[in-house]
């Protein structure tokens, strides 16, 4: 599934760019809004120099780098002992006890990694963009959580994702689409799903497209309409099209 970039709104924070697939998401845009807040509260700025030398930031990393390998090998059971080991740390330390962090980058490009040219800067996975705001604001801080946690936008857009691409494949086995290139019905059944979302604009910002009701909703008529093609109560594709139009 091809990594769409989605721009979520963090309350009245702003907005973060983040991949759904891979939860990479642009760090500048984190400090940006934690700074915004700081300034508010006559709070010196922080910079990302800043958090990229503190050795607890790097604890954090190892930790989750740490966590998504134990769990990758262990077939992702519900519970798992691991145990984080910091003494590379030691190895990337400066005089002032800062962390030297360029080359420690390296190591951990799924996690955190920077990128130079026009598109360039620093781009870090969903775990550590949450560290990041903890450490400009508390107010932010627990924003995202709510984001991105409590609302699931991502876990909703992936569903949505999957959904689509199933259904696109039990089009292909309705009556009247067998053996045929149906890339043009994907295309229409996209459009109108669209319209009933309302969700018309398609360049630029979309605040609607990145909604939460929006995509469960989306997620939801795509799992209905699985299952009543899968089950075959619709047999072609112009009664998929009419039950498309008859969702609420």
């Amino acid at each position: 599934m091809k990594n769409q970039i989605m721009n979520i709104q963090i309350g009245n924070f702003g907005v973060i760019t983040i991949g759904h697939q891979t939860k990479m998401g642009d760090v500048a845009q984190v400090i940006e809004m934690g700074n915004k807040k700081r300034k508010s509260k006559n709070l010196n700025l922080i910079t990302l120099d800043d958090i990229l030398g503190k050795q607890d930031f790097w604890e954090f990393i190892i930790s989750r780098n740490t966590q998504k390998t134990a769990y990758s090998n262990s077939g992702n059971l519900p519970e798992l002992d691991f145990d984080s080991d910091y003494s590379e740390i030691n190895f990337y330390k400066a005089k002032n006890g800062s962390v030297k962090y360029s080359e420690l980058m390296k190591k951990y490009p799924d996690l955190i990694k920077s990128r130079r040219g026009r598109y360039g800067g620093t781009f870090a996975e969903l775990y550590i963009l949450l560290k990041i705001a903890s450490m400009l604001d508390k107010d932010l801080e627990v924003e995202i959580y709510r984001v991105f946690i409590e609302n699931k936008i991502l876990e909703w857009r992936d569903e949505g994702g999957e959904n689509y691409k199933e259904l696109n494949s039990l089009i292909d086995t309705l009556s009247d689409t067998k053996k045929e290139n149906n890339s043009h019905l994907y295309r229409k059944f996209a459009m109108i799903f669209r319209h009933k979302l309302e969700i018309t604009k398609t360049k630029g910002y979309n605040q609607k497209e990145h909604d939460i009701l929006i995509q469960q909703k989306r997620a939801e008529w795509l799992k209905y309409l699985i299952t009543v093609v899968d089950h075959g109560l619709i047999s072609t594709s112009d009664e998929l099209e009419r039950v498309i139009y008859k969702l609420t």
